[in-house]
């Protein structure tokens, strides 16, 4: 890519000259954003079968290209033209929240800011973590004993904080800092469904801002501390990460960094513990096929070593990611015109990826709404028929680098959990589902908790 045109697409207006494409924007201003926040799949499985797998599509303000099917997955996200913009595509969303996080990099640059992260995802480190993440989950699943109107969502969202606090920025868990932390992600999240990027006071959208600006000072104020000591927290392990030449990375990039993975590691984790267990409790063989794999390692805590040793619980957690990914919508933005299933593409066009609908499309996986981990397993192995029918954790490049520590955390969940506690689902409960600011049952999961033992 030329210096001209790395300066020039990041400047220039979202393409909306989409005529040639069939589809449609929806209605001014709101596109189709309602029918997607109230029924995400249904709305584009009828833009898939009227138009196909290359549509014309309006998402609120946001005006571009929804692309349906693994194969299309598969060209955007290998990318081996380098033609697709992620900092372009969420511009206009994340990027108005968490600019210069690493999923908002491209390109040369998206792998120079990779080194950041590299000693925090290694597995010295990884096996370092679990001294912290056991006894920690242990302490939150033990705080859940004898609960009435136990909600499931806000608990699990909590634990998961503490934790992520903890190893990834080095607070004990009662600081109030952590508290102050998750308030500003809650505002954030909130401040993301703004139509209009205008701090007008009392919106969500000017306390999203005012959120961001907390977790800048607040991350920004520490750099220095960090760099200077031994902590084996994810974030003192950014402060002393250098480049090949041997410099310290900018505090801005530190601050992006650790701002959008605080946020990812603990929202998308909370997200796919809750459809689990929303799962789980319709279907309480899976319930107890789990339970008994994590009462065959019969030891308090998991050690790194340990995780191998549950493959239905890498299953189930998958199987949950395929139904109900954590992200609901991907998106780019081409740098220079191209075509992608016979359509001809022009530059600056958003591009939508909607992986809930890939991951339940009949040609790739038998009864594909159906909750049944078996089908990750020997003999069956679906995931293996195109791979790019599930993107649960994205694809290509950009692929989750804290995929392995959402496993870990989830598994060592699930160990502390199960074996203390058989559940139920409360009468309704997790009838509706909701998709925005966060994937999740929109009544926060009920639970009825029964003691083991």
């Amino acid at each position: 890519m030329s210096v001209a045109e790395l300066d020039n697409y990041k400047q220039a207006a979202d393409n909306h000259d989409l005529k040639h494409i069939p589809g449609s924007f929806g209605l001014p201003v709101i596109g189709h954003f309602f029918e997607m926040v109230t029924d995400l799949y249904g709305t584009i499985d009828r833009q898939y079968c009227r138009y196909g797998p290359v549509s014309r599509l309006g998402v609120a303000y946001l005006k571009g290209v929804l692309l349906i099917g693994p194969d299309l997955y598969g060209e955007v996200y290998l990318d081996k033209d380098k033609n697709f913009s992620a900092e372009m595509g969420y511009a206009r969303t994340l990027g108005r929240f968490y600019k210069g996080a690493l999923l908002l990099r491209d390109h040369g640059e998206h792998r120079f800011q990779r080194r950041i992260m590299q000693s925090a995802f290694k597995t010295e480190a990884m096996r370092g973590y679990f001294g912290t993440m056991g006894p920690m989950l242990k302490e939150a699943v033990e705080g859940w004993d004898g609960r009435e109107d136990f909600l499931f969502f806000p608990a699990i969202k909590q634990a998961l904080l503490d934790v992520a606090a903890t190893i990834f920025v080095g607070l004990d868990k009662d600081d109030d800092r952590a508290a102050n932390l998750n308030h500003a992600f809650l505002d954030i999240a909130n401040g993301l469904l703004g139509f209009f990027a205008k701090e007008i006071p009392g919106t969500k959208y000017a306390r999203g801002k005012k959120a961001q600006r907390h977790l800048q000072e607040f991350f920004g104020s520490l750099i220095e501390e960090r760099r200077r000591g031994k902590g084996i927290d994810t974030f003192s392990y950014f402060t002393r990460e250098t480049t090949e030449d041997g410099e310290y990375f900018s505090d801005e990039d530190i601050i992006a960094h650790m701002s959008f993975l605080l946020f990812a590691a603990h929202d998308t984790t909370t997200s796919a513990l809750s459809h689990l267990m929303l799962h789980l409790g319709e279907n309480p063989e899976w319930q107890q096929r789990l339970r008994e794999e994590a009462a065959s390692i019969d030891k308090e805590f998991l050690d790194y070593d340990d995780l191998e040793k549950m493959p239905l619980a890498d299953a189930a957690v998958k199987e949950t990611l395929r139904l109900h990914p954590s992200a609901m919508v991907a998106q780019r933005r081409t740098i220079r015109d191209c075509e992608l299933g016979g359509y001809r593409i022009p530059a600056n066009t958003l591009l939508f990826l909607v992986p809930q609908y890939t991951h339940r499309m009949a040609e790739y996986w038998d009864n594909p709404h159906t909750f049944d981990p078996e089908r990750w397993l020997e003999p069956r192995n679906e995931h293996k028929r195109h791979p790019f029918s599930f993107v649960g954790f994205g694809g290509g490049a950009h692929k989750c680098i804290g995929m392995h520590f959402a496993l870990t955390q989830t598994k060592n969940f699930l160990h502390q959990f199960l074996r203390r506690y058989e559940f139920s689902l409360a009468a309704d409960s997790g009838e509706k589902l909701q998709t925005v600011p966060l994937p999740k049952p929109a009544d926060d999961l009920p639970l009825h908790l029964k003691r083991l033992g």
